[in-house]
C-alpha cells in the first residue's frame, strides 16, 4: 500500500513540475483605498479567473491570497506588498490581467515591471488546453 502511494506521489510530483505558473494581477484594494464591500468584489473577480487558470492545468499565484492579509493586519506596508509581488512575478511564465486592470495603481507598477522584464503578458484566458495536467494525476 505504501509503495503505491509513493508511486502515485512520484507520478503526481512530475506533472506538478511541468505546470506553467500564471500570475493573476488585477485590481482589489487600490492601495486600500476602495471601500470593503468593492474589495471583496474585487477578490471574488481574482478567485474566479484564478480557478479558471487551475482549471486549464496551471499553477496559480493570486496576490490577494498571498499577501493581502498581513497588509490587512497592519504587519506590513502597501510598499512592502508590491515589492513581494514583483519578485513573484519574476519568477512566473506568464501575467494575466483581469479587465478592468488599467484602474488599478498597483496593476499598473506590475504591468510596467512585466513589460519591462519580458514576462509574457495574457489578457484573456488562451484557449488552448494543452497544459492540462488532470488527466495525469489520477
Amino acid at each position: 500500500m505504501l509503495r503505491m502511494r509513493m508511486r502515485s506521489v512520484k507520478k503526481m510530483e512530475m506533472s506538478i513540475v511541468s505546470k506553467p505558473v500564471v500570475y493573476v494581477a488585477g485590481v482589489f484594494s487600490n492601495g486600500d483605498t476602495l471601500p470593503k464591500e468593492e474589495q471583496e468584489k474585487n477578490r471574488n473577480l481574482l478567485r474566479y479567473y484564478s480557478l479558471l487558470f487551475m482549471k486549464k492545468g496551471y499553477a496559480v499565484i493570486s496576490p490577494i491570497e498571498n499577501d493581502q492579509w498581513a497588509m490587512d493586519l497592519g504587519l506590513i506596508t502597501y510598499d512592502d506588498v508590491i515589492e513581494s509581488d514583483l519578485a513573484v512575478i519574476a519568477k512566473c511564465d506568464y501575467i494575466f490581467f483581469v479587465p478592468g486592470w488599467e484602474d488599478g495603481h498597483g496593476t499598473v507598477i506590475e504591468h510596467n515591471f512585466a513589460v519591462d522584464n519580458d514576462i509574457p503578458i495574457w489578457y484573456e484566458i488562451p484557449k488552448s488546453e494543452s497544459h492540462q495536467v488532470s488527466a495525469h494525476l489520477g
